[in-house]
């Protein structure tokens, strides 16, 4: 058999059998791990889509290699590269990562052939079909498709594509893209597949122009590989061992494509308990066998009117046979009961939905190697993980090529169809649910990691400014256990804001300075140790305008006054830029010498030296200490170390008694953080043209006091307004991430490792999956970067569930920075000494 293409308008395909197709490429519905509401959503919308399929009809689902060129111009686009040279770096890099790693996606096609609306139609088209296949065996030119017809089909076309539900988002092929399809197929097993061709932005009527169907070059098919047999070998004659196809492309340049070797299998037979759904997804969960496997569908969809005859005269016939075998006990006579009952069924179901149509499918699957023993291993394979679920794959010796052919858009029905067609309702078909993904992340951006949903890797882009773009909030929160990959994954984003030419202020409260460390990785970046400050923090001197406000704001919250106390009115008019600018105040430690020996306001002694019990304590140098320079606000990076700060505990702030006890550390600390999420606001706030983002780790110290709550909430309220973002890590979903209004603004969620039940159940709920489903509780807690007895393997770390910003959910591996020195900056655990040379 030749190839059926002739001539390619469009994405209209004519054919030697004088049909013409429409082909288009579909987008898969969101699955996944998604709630069971959304899932029934998806199941619905795939019944439409059979209903609304014309007579005949192809689905297909082929693999292919994600090219690491492709994923990498993602990660640059938008990006200035001059300006960015980092970025530039780490992308080279990433280049190899992904080469190594062999990343894929699954694309999904329909091809429909479009029929002529009347007889003499139908004649013309293989009347031309004829006159065309006698032009090619005497060497002639074939004629051009005239405009006329073009102009017809067009017209067809739309009337199918309107039937096509919205959500599969319909796309009409190219040329370019059938060319590759063809090739594909050629090619299944070689890793031979380059970036799939993209639609033109503007298409134009030069699509429309017919072209010759000449680039689909015509394979040489061998079924068994008989070109392959050594007549001395008369063991590999057996050809029950040979349950393959051998495909060649003779017309490749120099013969340089190496032979594909392919085994195609059918679908035979269904669980005897029938699908049920969810989990009768055999085709939308393809990809979790760990295979490539190439799938297609063909269909032939006949309105219930019809079948609702035939099913009349089959119940006919079966009266006449039960009169015949009157009084008889046998076998045959159960055997018609059963044939009746499941007639009576199956005519039930049709009566119970007027709109229910009776689909025909043939479904074929397709492994391919560079050699046969590698085609027959993954094609058992592929039976095994069928078997295990209860539907039964056949192999059938003589019927390679037949099938292989069912997998062309433009080939016509052959006997495979008949022999192996399963007859189903749209409802009963649905439950495969074949156009399932499980695709995590943005269409662009760095790739923040590696989607381990199923079986085929793929990229998770995070695109933090794109976000910010499409009137969403860009923030994220991460939560998991220690050493779960949290602290990885906050430095691995605030790398490439940095590179991508955004802003990143950070607090880092680690003894270690992990932050501090990973700053040394990255270019311009400050840090500032509240313990041993090189840098002051004094709102007097570092929030301009607005400095005298937030200067009030943090000795209201440090002197413990209330607003309207005499202290606190004193406060009020010590802090208005007319008091300040008359007596040359510039800064709090300015300040609290005024108050106490030059200031002649009521109560002003008093203040002051109660300001001056904090600066007296080193931990009040970063304020009080005019002589630091002030911090540089404008700096792209900005780590603070809060490692020698105390915090006040749940108790302490509940009870009044208590709170009245806490220590000066304690109120120092409370009274600095809010003070630093104060600034990160003004900071991440200041500049609508430039992304900056505020991470958070170890949240809760934040979080845990009122003021710090609000000013997160305040944020994250307005950051999609003026580009910027917040990333919080911590260890509990419900109690670190503040209150179910500061959790359910932050749309981007990562829960990572964590081996406590209770905590893993919280995890799991704060995804937005069913925490009582225990298969994923033991997923969450046993297999994602499962600990051993010598650690976590390497290529195990940094596994996770994620919620993306549109609300997918799937697993995900965090991709640390392929730059070698940025890799090991983002790692925070300790050498193993044991491993560790001697100096």
């Amino acid at each position: 058999m030749r190839s059926p293409a002739t001539a390619i308008s469009g994405h209209l395909m004519w054919t030697r059998t004088g049909s013409v197709w429409a082909i288009w490429r579909l987008e898969p519905l969101p699955y996944g791990f998604r709630p069971t509401k959304d899932k029934i959503e998806a199941r619905m919308l795939h019944q439409a889509l059979f209903r609304a399929l014309p007579g005949e009809s192809l689905l297909l689902g082929v693999c292919a290699s994600l090219d690491p060129v492709a994923v990498v111009e993602r990660m640059i686009e938008g990006v200035d590269l001059a300006d960015c040279p980092d970025w530039a770096a780490e992308c080279e890099a990433t280049l190899d990562t992904l080469d190594e790693i062999g990343t894929g996606q699954r694309i999904y096609w329909l091809a429909v052939p479009l029929t002529g609306n009347s007889g003499r139609e139908r004649f013309s088209e293989v009347f031309r079909s004829a006159g065309a296949n006698l032009r090619d065996t005497i060497g002639l030119p074939r004629p051009g498709i005239p405009a006329a017809e073009v102009t017809r089909r067009m017209a067809q076309v739309r009337k199918v594509a309107e039937g096509i539900p919205a959500q599969f988002r319909p796309a009409p092929a190219t040329a370019a893209q059938m060319v590759w399809l063809h090739l594909h197929a050629q090619q299944r097993g070689l890793f031979l597949d380059g970036s799939l061709p993209e639609i033109p932005g503007d298409v134009g009527e030069q699509l429309l122009t017919p072209r010759s169907g000449a680039a689909l070059t015509e394979p040489l098919l061998d079924e068994g590989g008989q070109s392959d047999l050594d007549r001395k070998e008369w063991r590999s004659w057996n050809p029950l061992e040979r349950r393959y196809l051998k495909v060649s492309q003779p017309h490749a340049i120099a013969n340089t494509v190496p032979a594909s070797y392919q085994s195609l299998l059918v679908l035979s037979d269904a669980p005897d308990g029938g699908m049920v759904f969810p989990g009768s997804e055999f085709l939308g969960r393809i990809d979790e066998c760990g295979l490539d496997v190439d799938w297609a569908m063909r269909l032939t969809v006949r309105a219930s009117d019809q079948v609702k005859r035939e099913n009349r005269r089959a119940l006919v016939n079966l009266n006449e046979q039960f009169g015949q075998r009157a009084g008889e006990l046998s076998h045959a006579v159960n055997s018609l009961e059963r044939a009746a009952e499941d007639l009576a069924e199956y005519a039930a179901i049709l009566d119970s939905d007027k709109l229910e149509v009776e689909t025909q499918a043939t479904i074929v699957l397709c492994v391919g190697a560079q050699d046969p023993q590698g085609a027959i291993e993954q094609a058992r394979r592929v039976g095994d993980y069928f078997a295990s679920a209860g539907y039964k794959l056949e192999q059938p010796l003589g019927y390679q090529e037949d099938l292989w052919w069912l997998m062309i858009p433009g080939a016509p029905a052959n006997k495979a169809v008949a022999e192996f067609g399963q007859i189903a309702t749209s409802k009963a078909l649905s439950a495969a649910v074949p156009l399932a993904s499980t695709d995590l992340g943005d269409l662009s951006g760095p790739v923040l990691g590696l989607n381990i949903s199923t079986g085929r890797t793929g990229v998770v882009h995070h695109d933090i400014v794109g976000i910010s773009g499409r009137d969403a909030s860009a923030s994220v929160a991460i939560a998991g256990e220690k050493g779960g990959g949290k602290s990885l994954t906050m430095k691995t984003i605030a790398g490439y804001v940095l590179d991508c030419g955004g802003r990143i202020i950070a607090v880092d409260r680690t003894p270690m300075g992990e932050w501090a460390f990973w700053a040394k990785s990255v270019t311009k970046t400050v840090v500032v140790d509240v313990a041993d400050p090189a840098y002051s923090l004094d709102p007097l001197r570092l929030f301009g305008t607005a400095a005298g406000k937030q200067a009030g704001t943090f000795l209201t919250m440090l002197l413990n006054v209330a607003p309207t106390s005499t202290e606190g009115v004193l406060l009020s008019e010590v802090m208005e830029s007319t008091y300040l600018a008359e007596h040359r105040i510039t800064s709090l430690g300015a300040l609290a010498e005024h108050l106490t020996n030059g200031c002649t306001l009521a109560g002003a002694v008093d203040v002051g030296r109660l300001m001056n019990v904090f600066a007296r304590k080193p931990i009040g140098r970063v304020i009080f200490d005019g002589s630091l320079p002030v911090l540089d606000r404008n700096a792209p990076g900005i780590v603070i170390r809060t490692h020698g700060l105390e915090l006040p505990s749940d108790l302490e702030l509940l009870h009044e008694h208590l709170f009245r006890q806490m220590g000066l550390e304690k109120i120092m600390g409370r009274a600095l953080y809010s003070l630093i999420g104060a600034l990160s606001r003004l900071i991440c706030f200041e500049n609508r043209e430039q992304l900056a983002v505020y991470f958070l780790d170890e949240c809760h110290h934040q979080t845990r006091s009122p003021e710090g709550m609000a000013e997160l909430v305040d944020f994250i309220r307005d950051d999609r307004k003026h580009k910027a973002a917040v990333v919080l890590g911590s260890h509990d979903p419900e109690a670190d991430f503040g209150n179910d209004t500061l959790r359910g603004l932050i749309p981007t969620r990562i829960q990572m490792r964590q081996t406590d039940k209770t905590l893993a159940r919280k995890g799991i709920e704060w995804i937005d999956m069913d925490s009582d489903d225990e298969e994923l509780l033991e997923m969450l807690m046993n297999e994602t970067s499962p600990r051993t007895a010598t650690g976590t393997p390497e290529h195990r770390k940094g596994e996770g569930f994620i919620r993306d910003s549109a609300g997918n959910i799937g697993r995900i591996k965090i991709l640390a920075p392929s730059l070698p020195s940025r890799n090991k900056a983002v790692r925070t655990t300790p050498p193993d000494p044991r491993r560790t040379p001697a100096a």
